[in-house]
């Protein structure tokens, strides 16, 4: 990767390299300026980081990182450069400090009146790996249980929010005198209280996932800072937890969320669902 690979959208949009190229799993970034405003570069996105980009316009960075420009598998967005960082705060001043924030910067982003450019993609699709894992299991076991229990969460939401779908403690940064703001979403809708389940898995470090007992000792406290019931919230974690086995089957991320997954389908609070 060189800066020949942005030379494109650096030209077009008035750019100044400030910083090494890298790269994540979905896409390509460069740090860099314009007008003395430090930003982000995404190119070479792939589709899922298109229709998150285009989702994440629709908040018109209110608690969001701001979209400045956006064209085909490009964005060049608001750099939230501050200090503090949520897993920091975790490991100083422990886990509550963290989600109290989190679950804040959930409450804001769910309450974005929009409108979206894009069309949001409604839970029963995003978490389709559910019932076709269960059924190419016999429909038996964890995958089964999760897709049980999914079609309770769906037919029993009673109101709808847009989702972000991706915020833990990596995708909420310190924007300075803007304070927390939100990247990379996912850009979904449905349950709003399927938006704090992902946020349990945090381990400390980007692909790493917390152990299973600590995943369920996260539910209540986590349940009562977002004003959920533990059940729902527990429920929406199995989904979660079984979708990432899927998704990444055969893989330690896989096999770290179907431990989780495995545990959580023993909670009896399920059955509350």
């Amino acid at each position: 990767m060189s800066l020949a690979d942005f030379q494109p959208w650096v030209d077009r949009w008035r750019l100044a390299p400030d910083g090494a190229p890298f790269a994540s799993n979905w896409s390509r970034l460069l740090p860099v300026r314009r007008e003395g405003q430090s930003l982000i570069l995404k190119a070479a996105m792939a589709e899922q980081e298109i229709h998150g980009s285009a989702f994440l316009s629709g908040y018109g960075g209110r608690s969001a990182v701001q979209v400045l420009e956006r064209e085909a598998d490009a964005v060049l967005l608001e750099r939230a450069a501050g200090p503090s960082r949520l897993a920091d705060i975790a490991r100083m001043q422990g886990d509550e400090a963290a989600y109290r924030i989190l679950c804040k910067g959930v409450a804001k982003l769910q309450a974005a009146p929009g409108p979206f450019p894009v069309a949001p993609i409604p839970l029963a699709t995003w978490f389709s790996i559910l019932p076709q894992a269960a059924a190419h299991a016999g429909g038996v076991g964890v995958y089964a249980e999760a897709a049980g229990v999914l079609e309770r969460l769906v037919a029993t939401t009673t109101a709808e929010a847009p989702l972000h779908g991706d915020l833990h403690h990596g995708n909420l940064l310190d924007g300075g005198v803007r304070g927390w703001l939100a990247i990379d979403p996912k850009g979904l809708t449905g349950d709003p209280a399927c938006d704090y389940a992902i946020m349990l898995f945090w381990a400390g470090a980007p692909d790493a996932v917390a152990l299973p007992d600590l995943v369920a000792a996260r539910i209540a406290p986590v349940a009562a800072l977002a004003g959920l019931t533990s059940p729902r919230l527990t429920g929406w974690g199995l989904c979660v937890a079984a979708q990432y086995a899927g998704w990444f089957h055969g893989t330690p991320m896989g096999e770290a969320m179907m431990a989780v997954a495995e545990r959580l389908s023993l909670d009896g609070a399920l059955a509350e669902i």
